[in-house]
C-alpha cells in the first residue's frame, strides 16, 4: 500500500507538471489590438522601467518627446521612436533634471534632429545633466526655459500649455521634509485637442499641485499622467477633484525599490472613479484621440483584466459615439 501511495503521488505531480507545461505552450497569446492612428492625435507612455517618457504625435505628424527615462532606457526610447516612424522631434522636454527622466535623452539627441528643447531651467549639478546640456549645445538646438503660460501650437488645433514652473526665478523653495525641490518645480504641461485634454505632471509634489490650484491654472483633463510615478506625496484628493480625470497613467518599474505606485495614491484614484493604467503591468500604453473621443490601448494587460471586453464611454458633451473596441487585450474606448 505504501508503494502504491508513493507511485500515486509521483503520478499526480507528473500530471500537474504536464498540464502546466501544456497550458503555458497553448495559452492564448496577448496580441495588441490594431487601432487607427491616421489623422488622430497619438500619445504613448513608453515603458522605460522606473522612469518617465511620453511621446506625442500630432495628426499631421509633428512629434514631441516628454522625458526619456533613465540612462539604461536610452536605446529603448530611440528604438520606440524609430518603430513609430519618428524621424525628428519638433520639441523635446525634460520636466526636471533627475536621471530617471533625462538619462535617455542624450542618445535621442544624438540620433534624431531636435528643433526645440524645453527645460525647467533649474540649476542642477550632475554629470548626466551636464552631458545632456552639452549635447544640446553641440547640436545647436534652440533651448527654452519653461514659464507658466507658454503655449506651443503644434498643428490641427493641438496645443501644449505650460502650467508650471512659474518662471522668472519664482521657484517653489519649501517642500515637505524628504521632498524634492527639483520635483516640485517640474514642468507641468496640458495637452489639448478639441474636447480632449491630457495633463503631464512630471514628478510634481503636492506643493506643485497646491500652487497650480491656487493660481487658477486650467487643470481639467480627461487623462492624467500621475505625478512622481504614483508617490503618496502627490495626486492629492483635492487635485484629483480639480483635474477630474476619467483615466490615469502611471509610469513605474516592476517591483521598484520605492514602492511606486503607493497604495494611498491608488486608493485615491479608485475612490475618484479613475481607470488606472500602469507601465509596470500594461507595458507601453497608447492613447489616441480624434478631438472628441479617445481610446486607450495597453500593450499588455494583467490576466484578470485581459478577460474583460472593452469598456465604452464618452468625453463629456460628445454624443453619437460609435462602437467600442472589444476582445482580449483590446483597447478601452471613452
Amino acid at each position: 500500500m505504501k508503494g502504491l501511495r508513493v507511485l500515486f503521488s509521483i503520478a499526480l505531480v507528473a500530471a500537474i507538471i504536464f498540464v502546466g507545461i501544456y497550458w503555458l505552450r497553448h495559452r492564448p497569446q496577448q496580441i495588441p489590438t490594431p487601432f487607427v492612428t491616421q489623422g488622430r492625435l497619438q500619445i504613448y507612455a513608453l515603458d522605460v522601467g522606473q522612469g518617465d517618457s511620453a511621446l506625442i504625435i500630432t495628426p499631421e505628424g509633428k512629434s514631441v518627446l516628454i522625458d526619456a527615462g533613465p540612462p539604461q532606457a536610452g536605446d529603448e526610447v530611440v528604438a520606440a521612436l524609430r518603430k513609430k516612424d519618428v524621424r525628428s522631434l519638433d520639441l523635446a522636454v525634460t520636466t526636471h533634471p533627475h536621471a530617471d527622466h533625462i538619462g535617455g535623452m542624450r542618445p535621442v539627441i544624438e540620433n534624431f534632429g531636435v528643433k526645440n528643447f524645453l527645460d525647467s531651467g533649474q540649476v542642477y549639478a550632475s554629470k548626466e545633466y551636464e552631458r545632456m546640456l552639452r549635447a544640446i549645445h553641440e547640436k545647436g538646438i534652440k533651448f527654452i526655459e519653461a514659464k507658466n503660460g507658454m503655449k506651443f501650437d503644434l498643428d490641427s488645433g493641438v496645443k501644449l500649455e505650460v502650467l508650471n514652473p512659474q518662471g522668472a526665478g519664482q521657484w517653489i523653495t519649501e517642500v515637505r521634509r524628504g521632498g524634492s525641490v527639483e520635483n516640485a518645480n517640474s514642468i507641468v504641461l496640458r495637452l489639448s485637442y478639441g474636447n480632449f485634454s491630457m495633463l503631464f505632471t512630471g514628478d510634481a509634489e503636492t506643493e506643485t499641485e497646491d500652487l497650480m490650484m491656487k493660481s487658477g491654472a486650467p487643470l481639467r483633463a480627461q487623462v492624467l499622467k500621475v505625478g512622481h510615478h504614483g508617490s503618496r506625496y502627490a495626486t492629492s484628493a483635492r487635485f484629483l477633484d480639480a483635474v477630474a480625470p476619467e483615466a490615469a497613467v502611471i509610469s513605474c518599474g516592476a517591483d521598484n525599490r520605492y514602492g511606486h505606485p503607493a497604495r494611498q495614491t491608488l486608493d485615491r484614484l479608485r475612490k475618484a472613479g479613475v481607470k488606472v493604467y500602469r507601465t509596470d503591468l500594461n507595458g507601453e500604453i497608447a492613447i489616441v484621440a480624434d478631438g472628441n473621443t479617445f481610446e486607450i490601448h495597453p500593450d499588455k494587460q494583467p490576466i484578470q483584466v485581459a478577460l474583460l471586453s472593452g469598456v465604452r464611454g464618452q468625453v463629456p458633451g460628445v454624443r453619437g459615439q460609435g462602437p467600442g473596441v472589444r476582445g482580449q487585450g483590446s483597447g478601452v474606448r471613452y
